[in-house]
């Protein structure tokens, strides 16, 4: 059942962004939402660079060969916050702020305090703004833990990916487990109390009972999140993958017994399963966002916000106005270009037509709650479903044959089985996979676009 399918963080996805989407209609997104501005903004800024980069890396990140190279990434920035922020013609309310990367713990204290203050001069931050940050075990430290507890910050997120050293020799990383322990050490004594734990599974090396001591492990630290992320092993996309000796890595079927020994451990921890990667304590917010069928999903992952801007800072960053998505530029050298006139960063992007809205729902709620309500579709979309999904509704079938949903009148529920493959589910309604046929996975990553489903 393992196929090749995107992670479905935004319907259409990233790789059909097109550069004839460009800055002047960013520009024009951003000026439609003046028209809304008691509606508060998602705010993601992307912080690229990294001490070295890991093989298995799938992110945008760069080497800071000096600290100048971060400082003139720093005033590109703040151009093109000032930019996109005269355009909104009032100072807005955030609902989540996030700094992801790259590693935004490689920053010294006074640079991060840099573009704190270039975003909080222009926005404003609320009692129930969620601010949250990336870092490196290998570079934060109590200095910078303590600035982002000043500053606001209340969740931090760490990257483990496995406390094995033979797994972590495998990817390029040189991370050890004390290393790990020791961050998420100085992260609770800094006084956080939202820690979230990246794993990943599918990793070279790994094996059943290596990663069952990590899962263990660190569920006895108690981190009041964990992902559990598939590496994707695309090198014809991120070279430097091609590192990685491909016979280290695990087959489909160990692949999803890993994974199966991960969530096995979470939930007898005491953690609850939200979507299809994510682990929290009960009473987190993201639990309750799930409970109460609020959960959303965007290009930072499941969330509790559904605020109907993103706007994504930095390089590579992405911005979703629910009509229309875009993308900064990928090349640092072309991003510092594009931030000299102080105008959108943007190198490419997509408008979504009535077709992808309808489309776009019906995967977030196969990604979000592993059920469809049909019916509210057609109250939200005004489409008669047996009709604008009678191709889909017959692929569904199939599937329900195989075991990974039941249909019902007016609504699909998935199974355990097909929780876990929600992306195989959710791919039955993406046009643009229709138009471009995914393969079976047959151990071959030459050209593989996307990572499997298992």
């Amino acid at each position: 059942m393992a196929i090749e399918a995107p992670r479905y963080t935004s319907y259409p996805t990233a790789a059909e962004l097109s550069p004839a989407y460009g800055r002047a209609d960013v520009a024009e997104a951003l000026t439609s939402a003046n028209g809304h501005p008691e509606e508060p903004l998602s705010i993601y800024v992307h912080l690229p660079f990294c001490r070295e980069i890991c093989w298995f890396c799938g992110c945008h990140a760069l080497v800071a060969r000096t600290p100048e190279r971060i400082d003139r990434y720093l005033v590109a920035l703040d151009r093109e916050i000032d930019g996109v922020m005269s355009i909104l013609t009032e100072r807005r309310d955030v609902a989540e702020l996030h700094f992801g990367g790259g590693s935004p713990s490689l920053l010294s204290s006074a640079q991060f305090e840099r573009v704190w203050s270039s975003l909080t001069q222009r926005l404003r931050l609320r009692p129930d703004t969620e601010a949250s940050v990336e870092v490196d075990p290998r570079t934060v430290d109590p200095e910078r833990l303590a600035t982002y507890r000043r500053a606001g910050i209340q969740r931090i997120s760490m990257g483990f990916q496995d406390l094995d050293a033979c797994v972590q020799a495998a990817i390029g990383r040189n991370q050890s487990a004390a290393v790990s322990l020791r961050a998420f050490e100085w992260a609770r004594a800094a006084g956080f109390g939202g820690v979230n734990v990246d794993l990943c599974y599918g990793l070279p090396e790994q094996t059943e009972d290596s990663f069952e001591r990590t899962v263990r492990e660190v569920a006895t630290m108690r981190p009041d999140r964990l992902a559990l992320f598939g590496y994707a092993h695309v090198p014809a996309l991120k070279p430097l993958q091609r590192r990685i000796d491909a016979r280290a890595l695990p087959e489909a079927a160990r692949r999803a017994r890993l994974f199966a020994i991960g969530r096995d451990l979470l939930l007898e921890a005491g953690y609850r399963a939200v979507g299809i990667d994510h682990f929290a304590l009960p009473g987190d917010p993201l639990v309750r966002a799930l409970d109460g069928g609020r959960l959303q999903r965007n290009f930072q992952g499941y969330t509790t916000s559904a605020t109907d801007t993103l706007v994504g800072f930095g390089l590579s960053a992405i911005s979703d106005f629910g009509h229309a998505v875009a993308q900064n530029h990928r090349g640092l050298r072309d991003y510092l270009a594009a931030t000299n006139d102080a105008t959108p960063a943007t190198e490419r992007g997509f408008r979504r037509s009535p077709d992808d809205r309808v489309r776009g729902e019906v995967i977030r709620q196969i990604m979000c709650t592993f059920a469809v309500d049909f019916a509210a579709v057609e109250r939200s979309f005004d489409v008669a479903v047996n009709s604008y999904f009678a191709t889909e509704l017959r692929e569904l079938q199939r599937l329900a044959d195989d075991g990974l949903l039941s249909v019902e009148s007016d609504r699909i529920v998935l199974t355990p089985l097909g929780a876990m493959l929600a992306r195989n589910v959710a791919v039955v309604f993406d046009a643009y996979r229709r138009r471009k046929p995914l393969r079976p996975t047959d151990g071959s990553a030459a050209t593989r676009r996307f990572s499997t489903t298992v």
